[in-house]
């Protein structure tokens, strides 16, 4: 556990100079291929990164450049939604783009069947440095390694540690259980909120619900049983004695998060995204890995983007020399932290001061170490949606806990049935 005094993450913001010194990489519209460039040294890079994503990787694209002068990466910007089918329809006219990143969560299982993806086992087993990362880094099918996961957005409990002082809570939960002895103190206490979190009908509420029964080695492809029903009467419990408000049934990350950053709430669960954010409040506070449900341990789901070479590219070793050179290095782990607070996967960049020394992210990088395995199926979208629309179902008081619990178990596994694919 972790709190700090307000005080700006400077991890999170990309200097002026930094920005201005990103134009001398090639960046155009979306409306080229990549395998069938003739400049056999020019890679194209489908991305639909912004902001602070889009500047690391053109700063990584000009560090690459500088290092291999006679090699240029052409970024062609795409639109995120757009880019599972864009990736389709490039395979049709033999023209992937020599690399990209994708939705990983949502659309691997689609791009890897419609033989988008390129298969990276090779590289990947040659690759010196691949015992630093976890399996979760590794996106397989049949063995097979097609999609990589270097950095990756974890979620994890916030706590508002003024709240906790005058209530008298020692020290921040690390159990689901402990939560909900904190929660009811500060009920008792009579004048806080206890803890704001995402309950919507989406997959934003089922990725704060699911660790529940994660940490108890339930995953979308074994959602059943008595855990299962048991995380469900929690989440019915928690709204009936108001530890949740009934609005939490719509709110989004984003709305939790500006719920908790009034002070009024004695803990949040959110992302690490929101370090930059946090460090604007005007109340103490500190960061924890999510609770670990009885008898379990702290696990989550990692989102973020994966890394990929397209199938028909004729410059896939160059493409991989990228990869291994600008995504997969410690330096580059420790930049997009510092540019953009994504969390590196890369076991040895914990180490490194910028990450080391922010205690605050150091919960997300522990969950990092140990998160999730994500359906490997064209429903995974569907799969979460079905999920999130119970939880939200008993928070507003629609559903009783076991109906929702029955209902969310029968349509993620058919769900799960139609889409094929398992979870590892």
């Amino acid at each position: 556990m972790h709190s700090s005094r307000p005080r700006r993450v400077g991890a999170l913001v990309i200097t002026a100079g930094l920005a201005a010194g990103l134009s001398a990489c090639a960046i155009s519209d979306g409306s080229s291929g990549g395998g069938g460039t003739d400049d056999d040294r020019t890679l194209t890079f489908w991305s639909y990164y912004q902001g602070t994503q889009a500047d690391w990787l053109a700063a990584q694209v000009e560090e690459f450049e500088k290092n291999n002068p006679d090699v240029t990466v052409d970024i062609v910007e795409t639109v995120g939604d757009q880019q599972d089918q864009k990736l389709l329809a490039s395979v049709a006219t033999g023209d992937t783009p020599d690399l990209f990143i994708n939705n990983i969560v949502v659309d691997y299982p689609t791009l890897v069947a419609g033989g988008v993806t390129a298969d990276l086992t090779e590289y990947w087993n040659d690759f010196a440095d691949k015992d630093q990362f976890s399996a979760s880094a590794t996106w397989t099918t049949d063995d097979k390694v097609y999609n990589l996961l270097p950095f990756t957005n974890l979620i994890g409990l916030y706590y508002n540690q003024d709240i906790l002082s005058e209530v008298g809570i020692d020290a921040p939960p690390t159990t689901l259980d402990e939560l909900q002895t904190a929660l009811e103190a500060v009920k008792a206490h009579g004048t806080y909120q206890g803890i704001a979190l995402s309950g919507a009908p989406t997959v934003e509420g089922a990725w704060l619900f699911a660790p529940q029964l994660l940490g108890l080695g339930i995953d979308y492809c074994s959602f059943e049983g008595p855990e299962v029903d048991a995380a469900f009467d929690r989440a019915e419990t928690w709204a009936k004695d108001g530890y949740t408000p009934q609005a939490t049934a719509t709110w989004d990350q984003n709305d939790s998060w500006q719920q908790f950053a009034t002070g009024e709430y004695a803990f949040g669960i959110n992302g690490n995204w929101q370090l930059g954010n946090a460090a604007e409040a005007e109340f103490e506070w500190g960061t924890t890995q999510y609770p670990a449900p009885g008898g379990g341990e702290s696990v989550v789901y990692p989102g973020g983007e994966g890394f990929g070479i397209g199938a028909t590219s004729d410059k896939k070793d160059l493409a991989w020399k990228f990869i291994e050179e600008a995504v997969l290095t410690a330096d580059a782990g420790e930049s997009i932290f510092t540019i953009a607070g994504s969390i590196p996967v890369r076991a040895d960049v914990a180490e490194l001061p910028a990450i080391k020394e922010n205690a605050q992210v150091q919960p997300f990088v522990a969950a990092a170490q140990t998160s999730g395995s994500w359906p490997k199926n064209e429903n995974t979208a569907n799969i979460q949606k079905a999920l999130g629309e119970a939880v939200s179902s008993v928070i507003s008081g629609q559903t009783a806990a076991a109906d929702a619990s029955a209902a969310a178990i029968a349509d993620i596994k058919a769900a799960i049935e139609d889409g094929g694919g398992g979870c590892s």
